[in-house]
């Protein structure tokens, strides 16, 4: 299906979002008139340059409260109406939105609704222009698609025709369903946009927090696919408001839209039988499973650093890679590979994550489809394919297969005398540090590639600031991703990149006391937090003894438990968690959350 998006989803001035636009790729434009009033460009010159990038105005923005207006006020909008069709002549666009009311004096009139929309289809069908008739969801009066969709009738004008809006439909509570019965040849437009469910007003969500469709948690591709199934035929067009994308490069937001859009028609091709016209790509599908391989950790040559606090941390060298300068290091199941191949610049900290799924060639194709960028690496003979994609935040991913499989990672190392000994069960998950910007993208990285799916969103004081978190994970897997944004003074730290890292134990009081004797800081907590622990569950005193003697955080929900504690700061730029999950735990022990951030803050004497 031809794909366009509204200039009002790029930032910049309209000659930097048409060149965006183009250069991902897009076959169409919504052009939002407040771009074009601010253009230097005439009608015709951003025609003549919308042509020359291959791009089809395909929709025009530019009046506002067409209907349920007060009759001694409609000779004014039909006077506005007809100025703008002209400047949609010289643009060379036959199709022109306009939106429900939602002035605080439109008319609560269905009657008078039906009139002027007849009356505007007349003036716009003089034009040879067609009016797509929208329903904000803040509109005054008419609010729902099942409301535009009886104004559209009752104006009986075929220049008068619905506009669908994902978000417009979707914030409202409607799904699919409410296209029910609509014709797909009374569809004039399809908008399409994604966002985060939020309790807030239903304007200032719509204009600060949409986002492009993987990004968010609505059920875009219900409302997409029945606008289809009724047979609409025109482009899916990206219409996004959000302080996100008005502070982002155009050019980079205009490749995230379009892979949102190929990642939306993989969906729909999941969903949708085959339509005639409407034809939609499928990338490969999503692994059926996905489980945490290893870490990467990158130094330079002879630095033994990395090397001494794996150890401490209970790591013992289990093998080294048969070409490269890479050491294996393993703690029972949890597993780090040390890099010493990495520049300088990337000396100690997290430089890549490691993930086993399989077939390994079909995820890196749905990779590769979805338009995200590859790693380059070399591969000796008869090495695991082991292919990388780069995350938003810069993060290299690889892809492993399972145990057992050629392109295991593990094949490519030669074996040490170390066993698999030690105190952990696994790689439990990681957290990634990104930018406000950056959220909704990574987001999307793990969601598109990976099929992880976005847990509930929460939210945290941090003494300099505020914490936003979200937790992904795959529908089968071991491993977990939790994106955190930090949102500070500019005074304070922005981490960025991986900031934690967590290794699930069996017995985290004896994992604690071990790293403790080998002397790796671990986080004090204060004797508060275990009186608060007293009034909140009531823990036997015992039990209270000993999670104080261990310095450990704990949480509790029904019968399920989680026992935790994190190192110090390890010169790493991530803290490493211990963590024990007891009786089904499936959390992160947010309750805890502003103690550790305190108290690795310094604020614990």
């Amino acid at each position: 299906m031809r794909k366009g998006i509204a200039t009002v989803s790029l930032s910049g001035v309209l000659q930097d979002t048409l060149g965006a636009a183009a250069g991902a790729g897009f076959d169409a434009i919504e052009l939002f008139d407040n771009d074009l009033i601010g253009s230097p460009l005439a009608p015709r010159e951003v025609a003549s340059r919308c042509a020359d990038l291959g791009l089809e105005i395909a929709l025009f923005q530019p009046i506002r409260d067409v209907e349920g207006v007060p009759p001694d006020a409609f000779e004014t909008v039909l006077h506005r109406l007809r100025t703008k069709l002209g400047v949609m002549a010289e643009l060379g666009t036959t199709t022109l939105l306009a939106c429900s009311n939602a002035s605080a004096g439109a008319v609560d009139d269905l009657d008078l609704t039906a009139e002027q929309l007849h009356r505007v289809g007349e003036v716009s069908a003089e034009a040879g222009v067609t009016v797509a008739f929208e329903a904000l969801a803040w509109g005054r009066h008419v609010h729902r698609l099942a409301q535009a969709w009886e104004a559209v009738v009752r104006a009986d004008h075929p220049a008068i025709t619905l506009a669908v809006d994902t978000f417009h439909v979707l914030a409202r509570g409607d799904d699919g369903s409410a296209l029910d019965g609509i014709p797909g040849d009374r569809i004039g437009f399809l908008q399409v946009a994604d966002a985060p469910w939020l309790d807030m007003n239903l304007l200032e969500w719509s204009r600060h927090h949409r986002c492009f469709p993987g990004q968010g948690t609505l059920d875009v591709t219900g409302v997409v696919a029945a606008t289809l199934a009724a047979g609409y035929r025109g482009p899916l067009s990206l219409e996004v408001f959000s302080d996100v994308v008005r502070e982002t490069d155009p050019d980079v937001t205009a490749r995230d839209a379009m892979r949102s859009l190929v990642f939306l028609e993989d969906e729909l091709a999941r969903v949708v039988p085959p339509i005639e016209g409407a034809t939609v790509s499928a990338a490969p599908a999503v692994a059926t499973r996905t489980d945490a391989a290893f870490l990467e950790l990158a130094c330079t040559p002879g630095d033994d650093h990395v090397d001494k606090l794996l150890d401490a941390l209970g790591f013992a060298l289990a093998g080294r890679h048969r070409s490269k300068p890479v050491a294996w290091w393993r703690n029972g199941e949890a597993h780090v590979v040390v890099n010493e191949a990495a520049g300088e610049s990337d000396t100690n900290h997290a430089s890549a994550l490691g993930l086993a799924a399989r077939p390994v060639e079909a995820v890196a194709a749905r990779a590769r489809a979805l338009l995200w960028p590859e790693v380059d690496s070399t591969r000796g003979t008869g090495e695991a394919m082991l292919p990388g994609i780069a995350s938003p935040s810069g993060l290299h991913v690889f892809v492993s297969d399972t145990p057992g499989h050629g392109d295991h990672w593990q094949g490519d190392f030669v074996p040490t005398s170390a066993g698999g000994a030690g105190f952990s069960t696994g790689l439990d998950h990681v957290v990634i540090s990104v930018s406000p910007l950056q959220l909704n993208e990574e987001m999307a990285f793990f969601r598109t590639v990976f099929g992880f799916a976005p847990e509930s969103p929460e939210e945290f004081m941090e003494p300099h600031g505020r914490l936003r978190s979200i937790a992904l994970r795959p529908t089968a897997g071991d491993v977990r991703i939790v994106l955190n944004v930090t949102e500070a003074s500019p005074q304070s730290a922005h981490p960025h990149g991986v900031t934690q890292v967590a290794l699930r134990c069996d017995d985290v009081a004896t994992a604690v006391a071990s790293l403790r004797s080998r002397g790796v800081p671990l986080m004090r907590v204060p004797d508060n937090y275990y009186a608060d622990l007293d009034a909140r569950f009531g823990l036997p005193t015992e039990v209270l003894d000993h999670l104080r003697e261990h310095q450990l955080l704990y949480d509790r929900v029904g019968d399920a438990e989680l026992l935790h504690a994190f190192t110090e700061d390890l010169g790493t730029g991530f803290h490493v968690e211990l963590l024990e999950r007891r009786g089904g735990y499936d959390g992160y022990g947010s309750p805890n959350t502003f103690v550790r951030l305190v108290s690795q803050l310094g604020g614990n004497p």
